[in-house]
């Protein structure tokens, strides 16, 4: 894959940078942006395909930031899409992408400042709520968490792999919701796995299904 390809197959829709959903990487504004330069490098041999770099004013608070981004070559019907990355980038989670539901996203938000907040029992609870959460909001049937699970699973929408994560991560947050004396609570390492796997999670059960819906929509007549 080269760079090249930037905003070639997903991304965010339109053809221009989207500064509405950027954050500061300094105040945490979202949203509050000038462009006080802006270059661009056009694909030797072909007049579509151009590269952008973009330094980003904040409103609020007056730092700068880089913007390196690239709308598709071939927009079908207008539809066009561009993808960017930003440099540096707030290290705060503050939100989440705008196409996931908004429960869901907010206890994933929530299991990610328990990361950065180094509290290692509290982001293995919320990433097993967060699980829960995106089981039932795709109907899965049962009494509890592990039958859920599995019906997802028998279902086909997680894979064995993933079923097989989901149950470390819900026999994880058990032991912090059923504390025992002399617990020690959840290590930073188990955190760190069970939120990589919840991101994961959302990738499989969100973010791929946004990305062939846009596609589908990018191809349509």
């Amino acid at each position: 894959m080269s760079w090249w390809d930037l905003g070639e197959w997903a991304g965010t829709a339109g053809d221009r940078l989207a500064t509405y959903q950027i954050t500061c990487a300094f105040c945490g504004e979202r949203g509050s942006f000038e462009t006080v330069a802006h270059l661009e490098r056009q694909k030797p041999g072909t007049g579509r395909k151009v590269l952008n770099y973009d330094t980003l004013k904040c409103g609020h608070c007056g730092n700068l930031m880089f913007a390196f981004w690239s709308a598709a070559a071939m927009s079908m019907g207008g539809r066009g899409i561009h993808q960017y990355h930003v440099l540096p980038w707030h290290r705060n989670t503050t939100s989440h992408p705008d196409h996931w539901p908004e429960d869901v996203g907010n206890y994933w938000v929530e299991t990610r400042r328990s990361i950065e907040g180094k509290n290692w029992t509290a982001a293995a609870l919320m990433a097993r709520s967060a699980i829960q959460l995106v089981a039932r909001s795709h109907n899965a049937k049962g009494k509890n968490l592990k039958e859920e699970i599995d019906d997802l699973a028998a279902q086909g929408l997680i894979s064995p792999i993933m079923k097989e994560w989901a149950h470390e991560v819900r026999v994880l947050a058990n032991e912090g919701t059923h504390p025992q004396p002399g617990t020690k609570g959840t290590t930073e390492k188990d955190a760190t796995d069970v939120v990589e796997f919840l991101s994961f999670l959302m990738t499989v059960m969100y973010n791929l299904p946004h990305q062939i819906e846009e596609y589908r929509k990018r191809k349509a007549p």
